[in-house]
């Protein structure tokens, strides 16, 4: 019904494993960080600036008061003729 413990475990798992299968996992996991560290040096100063977009963003929607009553004159933009 259940395995004999002593034909079992260890052994069994170490016999399983071959070493080009392990050289190959390494080698795809390896190839995948080489992929990634660009990645994380370009992304790194993005997300460290964000704080500063948000504040920037802020600072522009902000509504400015009113206080040039003088710049908003109208002007004529009719042509003037000099006779």
């Amino acid at each position: 019904m259940y395995p004999n413990p002593s034909t079992g475990g260890i052994l069994s798992l170490i016999k399983g494993l071959n070493i080009s299968g392990i050289l190959d996992g390494t080698q795809k996991t390896l190839g995948i960080i080489n992929q990634a560290i660009p990645i994380v040096y370009q992304v790194k100063p993005l997300v460290n600036n964000i704080g500063t977009i948000f504040k920037i963003s802020n600072i522009l929607n902000e509504e400015k008061p009113n206080n040039n009553q003088e710049e908003k004159k109208e002007s004529n933009n009719s042509p003037i003729f000099f006779v």
